[in-house]
């Protein structure tokens, strides 16, 4: 008997069942497979160093600044600039969120939900317009995964958003996102980003501002608003409709912006760094690796404050300048050329013809002007190198009054230093190099901070900074230091006779300025304001080597210092940043504080450093004074009488090296301290007749009157334990009673040296007159008259007379 048919619904039924659970099979299946696939890609995921990630340390900009803010320089292998998650306005992180990652504050690494959103939109748009990243997933890429794209690394990518999610808080990840990401234009964060396009910070750009930068992200090359303006309009109205889609802002508000400009900065193109103070940049740099070192320059993000006035800076380079195309006028340096006969020309090329680098100062031999040639320069052979020699306008070898052919006539010869190396496209490319170089310093007595520092002609970043690092003889510009030690010793005085006369040291007899030409007694006031080498040597021959060593290093001098009676005469080598630490001792009345040129450096995360500025009296007040007393006298009467022209009391000395290599003028007020230096980079005569007083002192004396610019005058004030006596000029003794005016003076002296024997009156007159025969030479250059009379003999020591109120 055959069984009755099962009913319909009984075979769906069971067709159900098996459907299901086939399908349940296969999601087991599934889920087990996509399982095994995480574990299989996840195992060897290492857990997330959560410490090395919220210490967050990327490639940033450093920054130098001036003393009022402005920046003249910049550190950096990526330009970032990190900033806090609280320093980051709501608009523009809902920019962001709006352009990337909607649901940030919903997901927990993965937006399923805007995975399909994002295909949608796209489909629609027919382009790419939206990502299926979350903001989650692109700092796992960026911080924790390869850049290459394989299905293993989107496993991961996966889980390690996971991890990150709840290892981080939602603003730490923002955080991390929104300072790493690039944004076009070597541009790396929001904050680099916004200074680039719009000039200021990310704390200042408003929402039209914010939604542009947050359209750049997804294809910074292509959506720059430098390239493609168009293209970024339409990106910028996208992001904003989306803010307006989620409750972010206000319809009207976008709809102000999406109608408006993209409103970027002017100045978009460039860095807002101010040139000029590229010595202060790369004092910055040296102090910081120093600090912390070289590893993590490119990481500190620093703002270093320095002590640089600009206005300052940009006048002692112009007054530098100026000295230097004096000189070069005088000396023919660059100027004068004439054309070389033609038999003398082969020895010019042979000077030429060897191995050629970057650097060389070579002759070359001016070659005749062709249809190539630009108007602007002329073409040298240096040995068989074709080099092209730029003269710019308005520059150091440019005298508008001549022609080019004119100022380098053709086979006329000039000095080349070369730029370029020639290649298969270029020629050599050179420079006049004939001339030497120079440098200037001023500081600010009251703190030490160097205000100005120019280290060179034309210094760039790099560039070997003649101010710090050029050692040279200082030649008489160093003997305050001899003389303040033989105060020291309180066995001489300012009214101490000494004889000029020649005497023989091991075979060395030295001299004076004027060879054989001596004087007999005279005090040493005299000796020093008229440079009197015989005097120096004597005083260190007497006092020692020791004394003078031990007031110099008191005065801050660093150099080495040499152990012979030539010390006197300044021949040990130091820099002029060397010669203005000792000479702002002297300013500050034997207080030694070392000259600064960072005022503070600020890291963020950091304490902020500043420099320990503990001055130290190292010096006798009493002393130091009385040399500033004698060294007034140098200015008033003596070697350095141009000085007079800042018009106001100041002491100084200047100094000439051996053969006149060197060229140095330093001195202070009771403000400001400055040194100048002139030379050659290669030690050379830098020409007939060129001393500290003729080349030094004019670049001084236009940074020193920038200093001042319109302050009252100031008097050097005697400290109370200084001492006042009325003394006969020929003796340096007490004055007898019935002495003439014009025979008397009024001499500083430290307690307990002052003259107690009066001076026997005159039976001749009082000597004969003070003569430019000494030092430097530099009183010829001043055109003094060749006689003065007997009353011009002492100098005006430009202090306050002791009958004046000294406040």
């Amino acid at each position: 008997m055959s069984e009755a048919p099962q009913p319909r619904s009984s075979r769906l039924r069971k067709v159900a069942l098996w459907c299901l659970g086939l399908a349940g099979t296969g999601m087991v299946l599934g889920a087990g497979t996509v399982a095994g696939v995480f574990w299989y890609y996840g195992r060897g995921i290492e857990g997330i160093d959560v410490a090395a990630i919220r210490d967050y340390r990327p490639p940033q900009v450093t920054r130098i600044v001036a003393r009022d803010g402005v920046v003249i320089g910049e550190i950096f292998s990526e330009r970032r600039t990190l900033v806090g998650y609280e320093d980051i306005p709501a608009h523009v992180e809902n920019a962001f969120l709006a352009a990337e990652d909607a649901d940030f504050y919903n997901h927990e690494g993965m937006d399923y939900l805007g995975m399909v959103r994002a295909m949608l939109s796209n489909i629609e748009a027919g382009e790419i317009r939206q990502g299926a990243s979350t903001i989650t997933q692109q700092v796992v890429k960026n911080f924790l995964l390869s850049p290459e794209r394989t299905f293993e690394r989107k496993i991961q990518e996966i889980l390690l958003a996971r991890r990150l999610e709840r290892a981080l808080s939602k603003r730490e990840i923002l955080e991390l996102y929104l300072n790493e990401i690039y944004f076009g234009h070597g541009r790396y964060g929001i904050e680099e980003a916004s200074r680039f396009y719009f000039g200021k910070s990310v704390r200042d750009i408003n929402i039209g501002q914010a939604a542009l930068l947050a359209s750049l992200p997804k294809a910074p090359g292509k959506s720059s608003p430098l390239k493609d303006p168009q293209r970024s309009k339409e990106r910028q109205v996208y992001v904003l409709q989306q803010m307006v889609r989620h409750g972010w802002v206000q319809p009207v508000e976008a709809d102000k912006f999406i109608q408006g400009p993209l409103e970027l900065s002017p100045q978009t193109h460039d860095a807002v760094v101010v040139p000029g103070a590229q010595e202060f940049v790369d004092a910055a740099r040296e102090k910081l690796i120093a600090m912390y070192g070289q590893e993590r320059l490119d990481r500190l993000g620093a703002t270093v404050t320095t002590t640089v006035d600009l206005k300052l800076q940009a006048t002692a380079h112009a007054g530098l300048m100026e000295g230097l195309v004096a000189l070069d006028r005088r000396q023919g340096y660059g100027h004068k050329i004439k054309p070389t006969p033609e038999k003398q020309q082969p020895r010019v090329l042979e000077k030429g013809r060897v191995p050629l680098h970057v650097g060389a100062v070579l002759p070359g031999l001016i070659q005749p002007r062709d249809a190539n040639t630009p108007a602007d320069a002329f073409v040298a052979l240096v040995g068989d190198t074709r080099v092209l020699v730029k003269v710019r306008e308005g520059s150091r070898y440019d005298d508008p009054k001549l022609s080019m052919d004119e100022q380098f006539p053709p086979g006329g010869v000039a000095m080349v230093r070369l730029l370029t190396l020639p290649t298969a496209e270029q020629p050599a490319q050179g420079e006049i190099g004939s001339g030497p170089q120079a440098a200037v310093l001023v500081a600010a007595v009251d703190t030490g901070e160097v205000l100005a520092m120019v280290g060179g002609e034309d210094y760039q970043r790099g560039d070997f900074n003649r101010a710090t690092a050029a050692k040279r003889q200082p030649g008489s510009s160093f003997k305050p230091f001899v003389y303040g030690a033989a105060l020291a010793t309180e066995k001489y005085t300012a009214a101490t006779l000494v004889n000029d006369s020649p005497e023989i040291y091991e075979k060395w007899r030295p001299t004076n300025f004027e060879a054989d030409e001596y004087r007999g007694d005279i005090r040493l006031r005299v000796a020093l304001t008229h440079s009197v080498n015989t005097i120096a040597i004597k005083l260190l021959d007497a006092i020692g080597f020791e004394a003078a060593h031990t007031f110099a290093r008191a005065a801050g001098i660093r150099g080495e210092l040499a152990s012979n009676l030539a010390l006197a005469l300044g021949v040990s080598e130091l820099t002029p940043l060397d010669v203005l630490s000792g000479y702002l001792t002297l300013a500050r009345g034997g207080s030694q504080l070392e000259p600064t040129v960072i005022r503070k450096i600020e890291i963020p995360g950091e304490p902020a450093w500043t420099p320990e500025r503990a001055p130290q009296q190292t010096l006798r007040d009493d002393i130091v004074f009385i040399l500033t007393s004698m060294m007034t006298s140098v200015v008033e009467e003596g070697t350095a009488k141009a000085a007079r022209a800042l018009g106001r009391p100041s002491a100084g000395k200047t100094g000439t090296s051996a053969e006149h290599r060197d060229a140095w003028y330093a001195g202070y007020t009771p403000r400001h301290v400055a040194v100048a230096w002139v030379g050659f980079d290669v030690p050379k005569k830098i020409g007939k007749g060129e001393t500290g007083g003729k080349a030094a002192l004019p670049i001084w004396i236009a940074a020193m009157k920038a200093a001042e610019a319109d302050q009252p005058p100031l008097p050097f004030v005697p400290p109370a334990s200084v001492q006042v006596r009325t003394i006969d000029r020929r003796t340096g003794l007490l004055a007898p009673a019935d002495a003439k005016p014009e025979d008397v003076l009024e001499e500083y002296f430290i307690a307990g040296t002052e003259p107690i024997e009066t001076a026997e009156p005159a039976a001749l007159p009082t000597g004969d007159v003070v003569l430019d025969l000494y030092g430097d030479g530099d009183e010829h250059a001043d055109a003094a008259p060749a006689a003065e009379t007997p009353a011009a003999e002492e100098p005006k020591n430009g202090l306050p007379s002791v009958h004046d109120d000294p406040g």
